[in-house]
């Protein structure tokens, strides 16, 4: 159009500075409309990729018909290798199993040990003693872009006294600063606990909130739930504003595939289930280290009105107070996570991976039969 042609015939400088004003949506408007354009809107938009694992304790996986810990290392290093997140968020990560992580070295994490964390219990402080879990619950960034300026972590108890769940943060500085907070909430809950859970979160975030007013944040973690609960409507503040249960909206939350259909409608090329996006994945995100099929199975079971990505457990939110500054992409499940998905090409497949081609020829050739 005449407007555009006339904008690019500004000086350089004088084009960024028409740019400024724009918010994130504003920005990927630009870039779609003229490739001309998009070289100059990109400058000031940062790529974040963010991901979300939880690795698992380490011992007795074998016995549910998963992988040891052994089997898993290698696996987890070339998964994350090739999907490069700038940003991972690990669970059940114990400092024996993340000092086994060295090979990932353009990543730094917060905390690295039990003795870095700076650890403020909030809710009732009995039986701490008890815990079975003792995990870092870590945060890894890639070096070359961001810089650490502060992070800690919050406990509370969980409804069986041995559990306690897990919430910690970082504050970054890369082009901005950024809040990361990951969590890990307790399985095998009812309802009412989970809400309880909810409200925790909340209360974790707003008390970091008041330090660093108007700073962007994200939030990601197993929260062993999926959905279609109260206790998800609590997270993202929508019922919880209707029936004036109170809750500082500064600190409602966006689940990344409803920031996806709101930054990227158009669901035609994308997987889908009853036109619900899945992510290339339509089961629970639990699977103890087995196939995804078995995860799809695990979910079918489950009395559950959840349909494509709200059956997953473990999530990745925006705040709901940043979206004119984070807006997403792209949200999907690594499901290509085996030892044979992460073969160099022209290396002989392991034990697991040569069983796997085997079972694929023979049930092609029953088909054949």
């Amino acid at each position: 159009t005449n407007e555009v042609s006339s904008l690019l015939k500004l000086p350089e400088e004088l084009l960024l500075k028409c740019l400024e004003p724009l918010d994130m949506r504003g920005l990927l408007c630009v870039s779609l409309s003229c490739r001309h354009l998009r070289a100059h809107a990109m400058r000031r938009v940062l790529p974040l990729r963010v991901m979300t694992w939880n690795i698992r304790f380490k011992g007795g996986e074998r016995k549910l018909g998963g992988w040891d810990w052994e089997d898993r290392l290698p696996v987890l290093v070339g998964v994350v290798e090739r999907e490069n997140p700038d940003i991972l968020l690990l669970q059940e990560d114990t400092a024996e199993l993340v000092a086994e992580l060295r090979s990932l070295q353009k990543y730094h994490s917060f905390p690295r040990g039990t003795n870095e964390m700076k650890t403020e219990i909030i809710g009732e402080t009995m039986f701490f003693h008890h815990r079975v879990n003792h995990e870092l619950c870590g945060i890894l960034w890639r070096k070359n872009l961001f810089e650490y300026l502060d992070g800690g972590q919050f406990e509370w108890k969980g409804s069986r006294n041995e559990w306690v769940n897990v919430f910690t943060w970082v504050l970054l500085k890369g082009n901005t600063q950024l809040l990361v907070f990951n969590t890990h909430l307790e399985s095998g809950l009812g309802q009412l606990e989970k809400q309880q859970n909810s409200k925790m979160l909340r209360h974790a975030i707003g008390k970091i909130l008041k330090h660093f007013e108007g700073v962007p944040f994200i939030l990601g973690g197993d929260f062993n739930t999926d959905k279609s609960g109260f206790d998800y409507k609590i997270l993202t503040g929508r019922e919880l504003h209707t029936f004036r249960l109170g809750g500082d909206k500064e600190s409602d939350l966006v689940d990344v595939f409803t920031a996806l259909d709101e930054d990227r409608p158009d669901k035609r090329f994308e997987p889908v289930f009853n036109n619900v996006r899945t992510g290339g994945h339509n089961g629970t995100t639990y699977n103890s280290w087995r196939e995804p099929e078995q995860a799809i199975v695990v979910s079918n079971h489950k009395n559950s009105k959840a349909e494509g990505h709200e059956r997953h457990i473990d999530h990745i939110y925006i705040g709901h107070a940043c979206r004119d500054i984070i807006r997403a992409v792209d949200a999907k499940v690594v499901i290509n996570s085996s030892s044979e998905d992460i073969r160099k090409q022209g290396s002989s497949p392991c034990f697991c991976g040569a069983l796997k081609k085997c079972k694929r020829a023979w049930s092609a050739k029953a088909k054949e039969l």
